[in-house]
């Protein structure tokens, strides 16, 4: 078995208590070969764990694409997991990740609040660990990290769009089945539920904060550089039939996006598919991931 057929390892760690798992396939490239980290975040209800499945794939559609252009001077590859806040190892109150319900033992009132709050704080997450992660990792400075990336899969989709918009040091960012636009989202959401786009499921204080925060909130179409978009690379991935996270939420956002000449927007709506993270979904990530930042 040569190198690129090795299925990837995964070494588990923790950082300042937040347990991550890293993916990277031995011998794939050099020591000297620069590194592209990525992130890979899960949705509401997911956990690092249930990330597995998409993460050999993405490997594995990588490694057939460096086994078919084996001159080319490509990137090495890591991939990063971690379960976000009340999620997985780091739960606290289940019910703080359920929505709007008629049935009392499943209703969650503060689901506006508490789906903002964790796809706010998983983004924060994902900062922090770019801080930490090249000490953690490369001690002594073993390999040189050159990119860092970030995708998700619906609310870490929600996540990803946010790392995008506020973290300089992603230049590439690849939404799944995510919504770059909360208050359009979250109000169709309210609509269907028959409750107002207002208190207390929607308090005033969170809807300050979204104007303020959100990536819709941001000066996504400038053509300078109050734009936080500008000269980044986004794979926009969503399912046509998408009924949970519908495509109308963050239509506008997306086609108005302005990421300059430097820059690349890409989307795919993929037809008679839902509320998923599709197989050829999978592959799209691969190819954009090898196209814009492991051939850099």
């Amino acid at each position: 078995m040569s190198s690129l057929d090795t299925p990837a390892s995964k070494h588990s760690l923790v950082v300042a208590g937040i347990p991550l798992d890293v993916y990277s396939c031995a011998n794939a490239t050099t020591a000297s070969t620069p590194v592209a980290v990525m992130f890979l975040l899960h949705g509401r209800m997911g956990s690092a764990r249930k990330m597995e499945d998409y993460v050999h794939n993405i490997f594995k559609d990588v490694q057939g694409i460096r086994r078919v252009h084996p001159s080319l001077d490509a990137h090495d590859l890591y991939i990063v997991t971690f379960d976000h806040r009340n999620h997985g190892k780091r739960m606290e109150d289940k019910k703080a990740n359920m929505g709007w319900f008629e049935e009392p033992e499943k209703n969650n009132e503060r689901h506006a609040i508490d789906m903002y709050a964790i796809q706010t704080g998983t983004a924060q997450d994902v900062s922090y660990l770019i801080d930490f992660l090249p000490s953690y990792l490369f001690p002594h400075g073993e390999r040189q990290i050159s990119q860092w990336l970030c995708a998700g899969k619906s609310l870490g989709g929600h996540s990803t769009w946010l790392v995008l918009r506020n973290d300089p040091r992603v230049k590439l960012g690849i939404p799944i089945i995510g919504c770059p636009d909360y208050l359009t989202l979250i109000s169709k959401r309210a609509k269907t539920h028959k409750l107002p786009v207002g208190p207390p499921y929607i308090p005033d204080s969170l809807l300050n904060l979204i104007k303020r925060a959100d990536p819709a909130a941001s000066p996504y179409t400038a053509l300078d550089d109050s734009n936080p978009f500008l000269g980044k690379k986004v794979l926009i991935l969503a399912g046509k039939d998408d009924k949970t996270v519908p495509w109308s939420a963050g239509k506008t956002f997306v086609e108005t996006l302005n990421v300059g000449q430097h820059g690349v927007k890409e989307v795919i709506i993929e037809e008679g598919v839902g509320h998923d993270f599709s197989p050829a979904m999978v592959k799209e990530v691969a190819r954009f991931v090898w196209q814009h930042a492991l051939l850099q």
